[in-house]
């Protein structure tokens, strides 16, 4: 059987401070946490803290100096004389316990909400808080919004009445550009980030709060561009659509008088065929004629922009023929004088 007098020295020097760190820690666990862990755990935590400590005195007492004897109590000369594996397996239940103590209550407190937790989540955030009284003594406030005030006035966030009406009327430091003022100001640092800061009150609370809206000025000035570029496609739009109406009707003209050239081209060619051979159907020449000499009064026909639909008829009638208009006229003169074109293109055809 392994006795604790039979170890060397180092050994028992081992085990000893192994015990004195037990002991320390079980005190300081009893000091710290025990009453949150309710009361049997606080008396579980004193009894294995003494027993530890009892063993650490007994171990040590069996220490003997190396040049002069000293007295050792007959309980520690018995208990030196015990296995020392089960003392072993005893101080290594009570670390477990010790360790099973420590773990606890670590996972409560980082689990629990405390005022530590709370400024530590705060300081995590991107936002700037400030939580203050109504005049101005600030509760809490986190990195972010320190870090404004330092970037736009170059002083800490002592005073948050001061503060705000400082985001509201003072002119920043240099580098540092105001976009806006009045119940949200706006800021541009020198990063180019832009800092839109908005005050509220709360169940007798003042909240400051400032948020980062780089991106969505980013995209406001975006939408501006867009806007702008359609502004100018619709006025250019715009501007065709003005012009369309000329365009179509100088084109319909246009082929009108090529084919009208080839139609008299034809008619003197058939002339001068019966003019020299005297072949022919006269009737049909003279015909062709009487049909190019109306599409010439046609085309010659001045146009009137505020009568073109009259002016249509008008040469209709003139050539024996009833323009029919059935459902609503549009309003714009451009478009009336279109369908006017398109009718007297019908005419010519139906003359041809």
């Amino acid at each position: 059987m392994m006795t604790y007098a039979s170890l060397p020295m180092h050994l028992k020097t081992i085990i000893a401070t192994l015990l004195f760190l037990t002991m320390t820690a079980g005190i300081c666990t009893c000091l710290l946490v025990g009453k949150k862990q309710g009361t049997v755990k606080l008396i579980a935590l004193t009894v294995c803290t003494a027993v530890v400590a009892a063993m650490l005195l007994l171990y040590a007492s069996v220490i003997r100096a190396e040049r002069a004897p000293a007295y050792i109590p007959a309980i520690s000369l018995w208990f030196e004389q015990q296995s020392v594996v089960f003392s072993l397996l005893v101080w290594l239940a009570i670390a477990a316990f010790f360790g099973m103590v420590i773990a606890e209550e670590t996972n409560r407190r980082r689990k629990a909400v405390t005022p530590s937790s709370i400024k530590e989540s705060l300081d995590q955030l991107e936002t700037g808080l400030c939580f203050s009284q109504p005049n101005g003594l600030v509760l809490l406030t986190n990195h972010r919004m320190n870090q404004l005030s330092h970037a736009l006035f170059g002083r800490a966030l002592q005073n948050a009445e001061l503060f705000w009406q400082a985001l509201v009327c003072q002119e920043p430091v240099a580098g540092v550009a105001r976009i806006a003022a009045g119940e949200q100001p706006e800021f541009r640092l020198p990063d180019e980030t832009i800092w839109t800061f908005r005050r509220e009150e709360l169940d007798g609370v003042i909240q400051i709060a400032a948020a980062n809206t780089t991106r969505q000025h980013q995209l406001v000035d975006e939408l501006r561009l867009k806007h702008s570029e359609l502004e100018e496609m619709n006025a250019r739009i715009r501007t065709y659509g003005d012009k369309v109406d000329e365009y179509v009707i100088a084109r319909e003209r246009l082929e009108t008088r090529v084919n009208l050239h080839g139609f008299l081209g034809q008619a003197l060619l058939m002339t001068r065929h019966y003019l020299q051979y005297e072949s022919g159907d006269a009737g049909r020449i003279l015909d062709i004629w009487k049909r190019n000499i109306d599409v010439l009064r046609l085309e010659a026909e001045p146009q009137q922009d505020a009568d073109s639909l009259a002016s249509l008829r008008n040469a209709a009638k003139a050539i024996g023929m009833q323009v029919h208009v059935n459902g609503q006229l549009p309003e714009s003169p451009q478009q009336r004088k279109l369908i006017a074109a398109v009718g007297a293109e019908t005419l010519t055809n139906a003359v041809r």
